[in-house]
């Protein structure tokens, strides 16, 4: 838990993300004497470890936008409830000549799940929703199919529902303004692709479901959940359902660079992605978010417990994948991640429970490999504990 400091007083920019057309702001006045548990105090030069680690950092990033031609990145690593540094690197918009920077707000692709799990998770602690209920029971008008389909083999990925962003069409339909009704049309009416539980196979559908799952259970938009139970519950005002339309402060620009050309990415009509790929955020509440959701400011203990526990499918075979979120491990340590590719956009949060390490990195280039630099800035942190040890 961080605390505020004594005698100052803190302004924080309240974001109300009601409505796409603007952005509510307004600012709330806190005295030393409120504690948020959801602070995070960012260090500066608290000692030779912190410089260590931002001196890596900083190399790390640099080398990242100079030789892998990654346009714009940024990186927070913290311990605890601490930031250890958080930096950006490169540029945020090529046309703008504006740097990327800690504050630099990033598409986050499918990190979006852990947002959706932590929703539906917090349904079934209200008795909404069960995760052995059927797909049906929420959503009646579904074809017979989802009867077989449960709550948990969508958080899975285990429901054999035909994953529409892998049609042929996809690639043409991405861009364009739908309902909700036509992105089901997709996919619906298709044959489960095998029973229910028998394989473990990614599926942006599965997710697109748990968010109309969300919104018929609470009788609510999946926006309005998410950035009232969620989002404003961690302090996370840089935190977005995002959308061309809409105005987001700093926000970065998507580049793709496949075939050795820059050019601005490709239009998603990011409502095609409810529940599965929409939102958007900065690697410092990224931070926010992975703390907040292992220290069960969220959702309580056994829902987190939940979350972790490895998937089994059918035939009792485990897969590495809990509700909504990856468990693993990095050179012997366990680690609990998530990563994220939409169009323009890489990025990854990894959680290592063992070290209370957190790092999250977000880049505009769909060809970063934000996994990669997320595990070197891990291993050089095992190094430096490794060497405490010793000594």
């Amino acid at each position: 838990m961080a605390f505020l400091p004594r005698g100052k007083v803190v302004e924080f920019a309240l974001l109300s993300a009601c409505g796409s057309s603007g952005v509510l702001m307004r600012r709330v006045m806190l005295t030393s004497s409120l504690i948020i548990s959801c602070c995070l105090r960012v260090s500066a030069g608290l000692g030779n470890e912190d410089d260590d680690v931002r001196t890596f950092v900083e190399s790390v990033g640099s080398e990242a936008v100079k030789a892998d031609r990654i346009v714009g990145l940024s990186i927070g690593v913290a311990r605890g409830d601490e930031i250890l540094v958080a930096e950006g690197f490169g540029l945020a918009s090529v046309e703008l000549d504006v740097p990327a920077t800690a504050d630099t707000v990033y598409r986050i692709g499918s990190i979006t799940k852990e947002f959706t799990a932590a929703a539906i998770l917090l349904l079934v602690e209200e008795g909404k929703v069960s995760l052995d209920g059927s797909l049906t029971t929420y959503l009646p008008d579904y074809p017979e199919a989802g009867d077989s389909v449960t709550i948990r083999h969508l958080l899975q990925h285990t429901s054999g529902v035909v994953d529409f962003t892998r049609l042929p069409a996809y690639r043409h339909e991405r861009p364009l303004e739908v309902s909700q009704e036509q992105v089901l049309n997709r996919f619906q009416d298709l044959p489960l692709e095998f029973p229910p539980g028998d394989k473990h196979r990614y599926c942006n559908s599965g997710y697109f479901l748990l968010g109309l799952v969300v919104e018929r259970a609470s009788g609510v938009s999946f926006k309005e959940f998410v950035e009232q139970r969620l989002f404003r519950k961690l302090g996370m005002l840089s935190t977005y359902c995002d959308s061309s339309q809409r105005i987001i402060p700093r926000r970065a620009a998507g580049y793709s660079q496949w075939g050795g050309t820059l050019r601005n990415a490709a239009h998603i009509n990011l409502n095609q992605t409810v529940g599965a790929g929409n939102l958007s955020a900065t690697v410092k509440d990224l931070i926010l978010w992975q703390r907040g959701l292992v220290a069960h400011r969220l959702i309580t203990a056994q829902s987190i417990g939940s979350m972790l526990a490895r998937g089994k499918l059918n035939d009792g075979k485990p897969f590495d994948y809990g509700l909504g979120i990856r468990t693993g491990r990095l050179d012997g340590q366990k680690v609990i991640r998530h990563g994220g590719g939409i169009s323009g956009f890489r990025s990854d949060v990894a959680y290592y429970p063992d070290s209370e390490i957190t790092i999250a990195v977000a880049a505009n280039s769909e060809h970063a490999n934000t996994k990669a630099i997320s595990d070197r800035i891990a291993r050089h942190l095992m190094k430096q504990d490794d060497r405490k040890r010793e000594d």
